[in-house]
């Protein structure tokens, strides 16, 4: 990008051509805790808020970009890594916290902050690959269940999650992009492949 479109540009983390991007106060704080916390586990950094430092307060700090970019920087230099969850932390959790009750953020967040159940996202299929409005998978409502049919691929990280998102038809009614349910399926159920 071109000077002048008011984007900064980062010498290093600390100091900018533009302003102050810098946040001296988490660094002490972050600094004193890995003092203390010299290894942490997923499940420590999960309970700092350190692993979506971006979620809200339980999950994560409500922290800023500029916090953020303090908190990575300063995990990096400790040599600590976080748990590695792309579609748990960046799709599923965020989520789980925006929409879901609070005994379904109590059920999931504290295992998928922590790394101990990975997740995957079930959405392409083979005749509409990511085309939502295309979406074939059923979902119909049997008593308190939902039986879910259809067929799902291109699915990263399916071979080893506990735990998927996916994409069902619940309605025909209205546009093809209307009637789609989002929901959080247990990847060791029978007849899932």
């Amino acid at each position: 990008m071109s000077e002048g479109r008011g984007l900064l540009a980062p010498t290093s983390l600390g100091s900018s051509t533009e302003g102050d991007v810098d946040n001296p106060e988490l660094r002490r704080e972050l600094r004193e805790w890995l003092s203390t916390h010299p290894r942490p586990t997923g499940s420590d950094l999960a309970e700092a808020g350190l692993v979506a430092p971006h979620l809200s307060v339980p999950w994560g700090r409500g922290a800023s970009p500029v916090d953020q970019l303090v908190i990575d920087d300063e995990l990096r230099q400790a040599g600590v890594t976080r748990p590695v969850n792309p579609i748990g932390i960046g799709w599923a959790g965020p989520t789980i916290v925006h929409a879901g009750t609070e005994e379904q953020q109590q059920r999931w967040m504290p295992r998928l902050l922590s790394g101990q159940d990975f997740w995957c996202q079930l959405f392409s299929e083979p005749n509409a690959g990511s085309d939502l409005a295309s979406l074939q998978t059923r979902a119909i409502r049997d008593g308190d269940e939902w039986v879910i049919t259809g067929q799902k691929v291109w699915t990263s990280y399916a071979h080893i999650a506990s735990w998927g998102i996916l994409l069902a038809r619940t309605s025909d009614e209205g546009a093809p992009q209307n009637g789609i349910s989002y929901f959080i399926c247990p990847m060791k159920t029978p007849g899932i492949d």
